[in-house]
């Protein structure tokens, strides 16, 4: 018997939580680095991840999900605890971990190589519900054949000068991404009986994305769609139609207060996110207008930015407006129009925009209204 029908054979008398009782279970997968164009439902066929895409057809793909800071140990915070980067959380702050966990939740949190272990805690959990953290980082089992780099798909914006580190670093992501899919795959087959998937809520996004040569950058934190954007998939069968396709604004900390309010918790009131469950399940609501988030390219050189329809706007700590993009008529940030006069009422009021929001969250704001403190 292979470790699969094993796993499945073992949770065959699994006596799972009652959807009865409201609350339903959940598993957060979590990658430290995922770009959203990196994804088989994004176009991406050189990602081996028939698993994820699986988790997507079953369930909703929301196609503009943003990371409020493109870094990992800064934008954990947002995630797990619903904030922004502004807010200094320590071990006391509620947390998505914590507030499960006092509504009756069995917890636990995993790494990457760990799908046996994570089986086996759902397993043990019985009728009571659960929540599983699943980080997913590391390196691949192998890399792909040297030979097989030029076969790598590039996108439009990685310049000559980057595409042999882009090829390579891809190839290294790749297996990364073959790996991780492959221990997600063996999870998702045990809640794939019908009583466990209707009742369990299975989300997959990422803590940030990366460059991979884009605009000649490599690694994460840039003001580009590769760094901020994030994949974001969610299955919950009760709630969400299969195949559903999402062009609503989601931030990351929006996610804390939604699964909360899912899983029958009210969110805390130190929640900077927006409750999105009503609109996620297509119901009336207020969609968001906009998002926000930041990042840093060195010590000293910090950046926001703020979207708003498909309008994105980019400004350093000096109050420097330094990108303008239209991301409906050029995806791929290729024109920058910060400079064009034609521009000029966009860039003033995208501007006004991100002062409301510097001033909401504390982000810095004196008089001036955009100056670093």
């Amino acid at each position: 018997m292979n470790r699969r029908a094993f796993l499945l054979a073992s949770a065959a008398a699994w006596q799972p939580a009652r959807a009865a009782e409201g609350k339903p279970n959940l598993l957060l997968i979590i990658a430290g680095s995922w770009r959203a164009q990196s994804l088989p439902w994004a176009g991406d066929a050189d990602v081996p991840a028939p698993n994820l895409a699986r988790l997507a057809a079953d369930g909703a793909v929301f196609q503009r999900a943003y990371s409020c800071y493109a870094r990992l140990e800064r934008s954990r915070p947002c995630l797990l605890n619903g904030v922004y980067p502004q807010i200094v959380t320590d071990a006391t702050w509620p947390s998505l971990t914590s507030l499960l966990q006092g509504a009756g939740y069995r917890v636990a949190a995993f790494g990457a190589r760990q799908a046996d272990e994570i089986v086996s805690f759902m397993h043990a959990s019985g009728e009571q519900p659960f929540f599983v953290e699943w980080t997913v980082t590391g390196s691949g089992s192998a890399l792909m054949e040297r030979g097989s780099l030029d076969a790598v798909q590039l996108r439009d914006n990685v310049p000559l000068a980057a595409e042999r580190q882009a090829r390579e670093d891809l190839a290294l992501f790749t297996a990364r991404a073959r790996t991780w899919d492959r221990e997600i795959g063996v999870v998702l087959g045990v809640l794939d009986r019908p009583e466990l998937a209707r009742n369990t809520i299975v989300v997959f996004t990422a803590y940030h994305g990366e460059q991979f040569g884009s605009h000649g950058e490599f690694g994460d934190d840039a003001v580009f769609e590769e760094s901020i954007r994030i994949p974001l998939a969610i299955r919950y069968p009760s709630v969400l139609r299969p195949g559903t396709r999402s062009e609503v604004l989601v931030s990351q900390v929006d996610l804390l207060p939604t699964l909360l309010r899912w899983c029958g918790v009210a969110p805390p009131e130190s929640a900077q996110g927006r409750d999105l469950s009503a609109i996620i399940a297509g119901q009336a609501g207020d969609r968001p207008d906009s998002i926000y988030a930041q990042g840093r390219r060195a010590q000293k050189d910090e950046w926001r930015m703020v979207v708003q329809g498909y309008e994105k706007l980019v400004v350093d700590m000096e109050g420097n407006v330094t990108h303008l993009y239209n991301l409906a008529d050029d995806p791929y940030e290729l024109v920058n129009l910060v400079s064009a006069s034609a521009q000029q009422l966009k860039r003033d009021a995208m501007l006004a925009l991100m002062r409301v929001w510097m001033r909401k969250l504390g982000d810095g704001v004196d008089a001036s209204g955009l100056k670093k403190r």
